[in-house]
């Protein structure tokens, strides 16, 4: 007992000692900005998790998709832009922009509204473009592209609201809402992607989570909507094929009859089983807005991914770098690579016109075998292309960092998984056929999605890889390995990327007409991705071509690796 007193009486004058050389005025977390600063973004997070939920709810709910709610729907839709809109107006006007409200705020101090020291205080310092953002030059042309396409169909849906039957006013505020803020996204992911946002500002961190929300609910809802089509679209295609085997078994005059009454329920507005509150342009412009909206969809995803990125690392400080004015390629060996994949390109677009004369010849199961026959061929010779790559780039060097930015992964990540849903939900249908016993099942379907679900995955471990490879010895910068074989992986790639557009739109293959709803809701959740995912890996493997075998920046970063590494 006397030992252990000994010792804690030791302790505590030990702990006392230590006590006294602690500072004594240490700021509060609610003070520090480190605090601040997750506090502020783990609210921000919070609400965008709380948003994106309620909005999925509402896109699925019965309640909210009837149609004595449609006004109600509306409203929600309005309200989830206008946020946005206003958002993005004071980021181009305080942030981006500071020259007018600067100038209004000296106005108002020469005036005498304001004090010096208020001015001071809500002048906005000239923007820092230090993050990374939309940083590639692929993506940023994927914007472009992708919001221009978008643009257009919510264009078609202004028009559309006042053709034939009009609707409710707040439809038309609506899509000139959706028309704005897609617009205003493509510049700003376009042009200013690239901004550091101000370190623990409230409104910008929140502006940018509700960016997010708006954007996963617009994907949501654009893959149900093409969901809903596809599901009319099948139905009425029933619909005409048991007509005809009708008028193969009636007499003239009753068939006359029947086909009159199908045809004008069909088109006597064109919006067949089409409730108030769905894309009128759907039903109008048949399949261009069919793919329109699938640009639209992935337009979506990539925006809510760099606004992810810009909200990750907001306020970091960085050294700014001087943005480039002029872009050059390299078109040194590439020839080869390009003709090569040209053949292939022919060959995909010979078989989609087969496809869609033995579509109209009603052999609808004979015009499938023929995707399945050119999907497996494309996939096999992109496969082995991808091997190839392998060895060839082989005798290239490391780098600390990727070519690409940290968004360029996260969304090919996103596209992968697409794809392996996709080709899942295929191999899981060929299955449950092949239990029940369903006449026509094909082995074809095995091995298209097997041979496809193999291509992506190597080909998404060779980008991750050789974004990170270069040519610094003298034979890897006169002799090119693998320049080749990388220009004929980008052709085919965005080769497969029209060709998946088409099968999302106009091809069954490996899908039955009729399918469990599960089944339905993952592929029209997948196909988009899958679209994307061929676009994506085309930008990577292009930015790979550009960067790998560049000597100039090459040695540079080999120069500044070298400093940090020492």
């Amino acid at each position: 007992m006397k030992t252990s007193i000994e010792s804690t009486s030791s302790d505590a004058s030990e702990l006392s000692d230590y006590s006294s050389t602690l500072p004594e005025n240490l700021p509060t977390w609610m003070k520090n900005q480190k605090a601040q600063s997750f506090g502020l973004k783990s609210l921000t997070a919070l609400y965008t998790l709380i948003l994106t939920i309620v909005a999925f709810i509402i896109e699925i709910s019965p309640t909210w998709q009837s149609d004595a709610m449609h006004i109600e729907y509306t409203l929600f839709c309005v309200l989830m832009y206008s946020i946005a809109i206003v958002y993005f107006i004071y980021l181009y006007t305080v942030i981006l922009y500071p020259v007018v409200f600067n100038t209004i705020l000296l106005f108002l101090e020469r005036i005498h509204v304001l004090s010096v020291h208020s001015v001071k205080r809500w002048m906005r310092p000239e923007p820092v473009f230090t993050g990374e953002g939309a940083g590639t030059l692929y993506l940023r042309l994927g914007t472009l592209l992708f919001g221009t396409l978008g643009s257009v169909l919510w264009g078609s849906e202004i028009f559309l609201c006042f053709f034939t039957d009009a609707r409710h006013n707040i439809y038309v505020v609506k899509y000139i809402f959706a028309f704005l803020f897609t617009y205003m996204q493509m510049h700003f992911l376009c042009c200013n992607s690239k901004i550091d946002l101000p370190k623990n500002s409230f409104i910008a961190s929140f502006g940018m989570m509700h960016c997010i929300a708006v954007n996963l609910w617009v994907w949501f809802s654009l893959c149900l909507a093409k969901a809903v089509y596809k599901s009319d679209k099948k139905t009425l295609k029933l619909q005409k094929n048991e007509e005809k085997f009708k008028k193969k078994n009636m007499s003239e005059v009753v068939a006359e009859m029947v086909t009159t009454t199908v045809a004008s329920y069909v088109s006597s507005d064109g919006d067949f089983s089409a409730s108030e509150k769905q894309l009128r342009s759907l039903y109008k412009l048949g399949s261009a807005a069919n793919f329109l909206l699938t640009t639209l969809v992935e337009f979506s995803l990539i925006a809510a991914a760099v606004y992810f990125i810009i909200w990750k690392h907001e306020g970091e400080e960085k050294p700014q770098e001087q943005r480039k004015k002029h872009v050059r390629f390299d078109c040194k060996s590439t020839s080869v690579g390009i003709f090569a994949a040209l053949v292939l390109l022919i060959g995909s677009f010979v078989s989609i016109s087969m496809h869609y004369i033995y579509n109209n010849s009603d052999k609808p199961r004979v015009a499938d075998e023929v995707i399945g026959i050119a999907e497996t061929v494309l996939f096999c010779v992109t496969l082995m292309a991808v091997f190839a790559a392998f060895i060839r780039m082989r005798k290239l060097q490391y780098r600390l960092h990727a070519h690409g930015q940290v968004v360029d992964e996260i969304l090919l990540i996103v596209g992968l998984a697409g794809e392996i849903v996709y080709c899942s939900t295929g191999l899981d249908l060929y299955l449950n056929e092949r239990l029940g016993k369903v006449q026509g099942t094909s082995c074809l379907t095995v091995v298209a999605f097997v041979f496809r679900i193999v291509q992506v995955i190597v080909q998404s471990i060779f980008i991750l890889v050789a974004s990170r490879l270069r040519s610094l010895t003298a034979s890897n910068i006169a002799n090119q390995p693998g320049k080749q074989i990388i220009t004929f992986l980008v052709v085919c790639n965005i080769n497969l990327f029209i060709y998946h557009t088409f099968e999302t739109i106009e091809s069954n293959f490996g899908f039955p007409h009729k399918m469990a709803s599960v089944y339905s809701a993952l592929l029209n959740i997948s196909s988009p991705l899958v679209v994307f995912y061929r676009f994506h890996s085309s930008a990577c493997l292009a930015e790979i071509w550009k960067h790998a075998y560049s000597t100039k920046h090459n040695h540079v970063v080999h120069k500044m690796e070298d400093h940090h590494i020492a």
